[in-house]
This record gives C-alpha cells, sequence and structure tokens, in this order.
C-alpha cells in the first residue's frame, strides 16, 4: 500500500482537479477537504473519490468552475444554489454563513441545493464547534439517481445515504463530534473494500435481486445499501433516512427538479451560538467533565467519546503518513496521467 504525506497529496490532488477544469481555489479547498477526510480515518470520503469527481465533470455532470447564487437571504437564514458545482466548496461557504449569522442572531440556518458531493459531513461540523457552536446537519434525498439505499422490507435505490451531523466544543478534548450515514454503511466505505479486496459484513448491502451479500462489487452491479440498525432496527434506519430526506427536499424547494426521478439533493446547515445560553467557556470546561465521567470505569477496553477516533486517526496519520490501497493510487495516478500529469514519486 503507498504511504503519502498529507501535503504532497493535497497539491497532487488539487493539481488533478485544476487540470480537469477546476478553478484554483475550488481545487484547493475540495483536496483539502479529501486528504483531511482520510486523515479522519474516512478513507470512503478521501481522496478515492478524485477520480469519480473527474469522470462528472468530463460527463457534464459536475460544473467545475461554476458560480453559486445567494437565492434568498434573511438576518438568520440563507439559501444557496451551487449551480452544480463542487459540494465542497459550497458546503464550505454555507457552514461559515450560517456560523456568521449565529454569532448575529443567535441562530443561523443555511440550506444548499445544485451541488456535487458534499464529502465528509463532520467537516463542517467541526468548523462550527471550532467556532464555537453547536452544529446540526442533514444531507441527502428520496429518489433521484444519487440514491443508493434500499427502504426497509423494499426494493429499489428510493433514499441517499442521508448522512446526518452533530457537533459541540470542548475545552481540552477537541470536538465532539456525531457524523453518520442512515445506510448500514457509507457507499464510501463499499468503494474502500473494492480497492482492497475485501469482503463485508453480511447485511451491509444486497445485492440486484434484493438479497443480502458480502461481496461489495455486486453495489455498482445495480445492488443498494440497506438501513441503519438491522437486523434488529432497521425501522430507525429508515426512519431517520426518511425524516433526512424530508430535510433535503426543504432545502431544494426552488429547484424546477421533479421528485422521486430528478434530481432534488439538499443539505441544510443549522448553527447556534451556545454563548447566547451562557458563557462559552464554562460549558467547554463542562464537556470536558461529561467525557471524563463518561470514560471513569470502563467495563471492557476504553470508552472513547464520538470524534476521538478521528482525532487519533489525524495525530497517527500526519506523523506516519496516510496509507492507500493500491488499487485506489492506481486509478488516480491513471487520472492524472490521463490529464498530462506526472504523479508524486
Amino acid at each position: 500500500m503507498p504511504n503519502i504525506q498529507a501535503q504532497p497529496l493535497s497539491a497532487f490532488i488539487s493539481q488533478i482537479l485544476e487540470s480537469a477544469g477546476a478553478r484554483s481555489d475550488y481545487a484547493e479547498i475540495v483536496a483539502e477537504h479529501l486528504v483531511q477526510a482520510n486523515l479522519s480515518g474516512h478513507d470512503s470520503h478521501g481522496v478515492i473519490r478524485c477520480p469519480h469527481y473527474v469522470r462528472s465533470i468530463e460527463k457534464g455532470q459536475l460544473q467545475p468552475a461554476a458560480l453559486p447564487e445567494l437565492v434568498a437571504e434573511s438576518a438568520s437564514m440563507a439559501q444557496i444554489c451551487g449551480n452544480w458545482t463542487f459540494g465542497q466548496v459550497i458546503a464550505r461557504q454555507g457552514t461559515e454563513l450560517a456560523i456568521e449569522k449565529a454569532r448575529a442572531q443567535g441562530i443561523g440556518l443555511a440550506s444548499l441545493y445544485h451541488v456535487g458531493h458534499t464529502g465528509r459531513l463532520g467537516t463542517y461540523a467541526e468548523m462550527g464547534a471550532e467556532a464555537g457552536m453547536a452544529a446540526m446537519l442533514w444531507d441527502g434525498c428520496i429518489g433521484g439517481p444519487r440514491s443508493i439505499v434500499q427502504p426497509l422490507y423494499g426494493t429499489g435505490r428510493k433514499l441517499g445515504a442521508n448522512p446526518i451531523a452533530m457537533g459541540f466544543p470542548s475545552a481540552a478534548r477537541g470536538a465532539v463530534i456525531l457524523d453518520f450515514a442512515t445506510s448500514i454503511s457509507a457507499a464510501g466505505k463499499v468503494m474502500v473494500a473494492v480497492d482492497k479486496g475485501e469482503r463485508l459484513p453480511g447485511n451491509w448491502i444486497v445485492d440486484g435481486n434484493w438479497q443480502p451479500t458480502s461481496d461489495p462489487t455486486q453495489l455498482a452491479q445495480g445492488g443498494a445499501l440497506r438501513p441503519l440498525g438491522l437486523p434488529y432496527a432497521g425501522h430507525k434506519g429508515y426512519a431517520l433516512a426518511l425524516m433526512v430526506g424530508l430535510f433535503s427536499l426543504m432545502a431544494s424547494l426552488p429547484s424546477d427538479a421533479q421528485p422521486p426521478l430528478e434530481d432534488r439533493w439538499g443539505t441544510v446547515i443549522l448553527m447556534i451560538d451556545i454563548a447566547r445560553f451562557g458563557a462559552l467557556e464554562l460549558f467547554q470546561r463542562q464537556v470536558d467533565t461529561l467525557i471524563d465521567f463518561l470514560k471513569a470505569d470502563p467495563l471492557a477496553g476504553e470508552v472513547l467519546y464520538p470524534g476521538e477516533p478521528e482525532a487519533r486517526q489525524r495525530r497517527a496519520r500526519l506523523a506516519h503518513g496516510i496509507e492507500l490501497p493500491a488499487a485506489t493510487w492506481r486509478e488516480i495516478t491513471a487520472c492524472a496521467e490521463g490529464l498530462g500529469i506526472k504523479p508524486p514519486a
């Protein structure tokens, strides 16, 4: 497995995206986001996505230099049409705008539509937490070409993976971050399993006949992801996915695309200024105290808080480099060479 340091990897990915037609600032934002996902241990949302973005640009599905449009705005809300450019660029802009409005009004909300893949949703929750906010995000769809999840007891790819994310700041522990798909697995984790030649747990996906399978290649051959919580509480994951999809439908309401057949992916970003409730520093110290309380008296192993595994991975991979599956690296380098770019040594 190739081992690459974060900085040269980010520069390489940025060069690929810019050569594919991206604005230079967009290329840098997306490359940084992808590499940060790898550093956090979420290879499913990392540089494995780069060749897919290039293919989407070549097909005209992703507009790599399009400017977003502020469709509507009030003191506490903003609605942004991304005009089909990189989701990471527009989600970062929306997060910054929601934080700005929350500082002014106590609460800030940004909704996004007509955007590409937004990447790791936890990144934006981390941005909010680092700004002293309580953050919540919903991202997904019901129907349309990006749906990839089977409804509970049903057939067809009818829901997006529809992730949710939340974030809170602490004083010494860093950001406390929840970020997960409402399917058992994100699609990107299946992509990583394909590149590693690994099998999946048998309840993650179904094949084209809607039967459970451990073969990750079946997802791209007409299969689907399954709702979070199976086999015992799949109704909870399905219901969460549906509700995230309705938030997303609301966010994309100005779109003229008609569900369920057309793309109505949308994102809602909510920021709440914790300082409006009392001293931020006091809250952060109290979060640390509660984490210590949770970690005390472990029964087996170690008690972790949400976001701690990512923080540990980040420290380790910054020090020792990012290992990529050989198949992932081959696909990225082939993509680069097709654009006339020489891969780093």
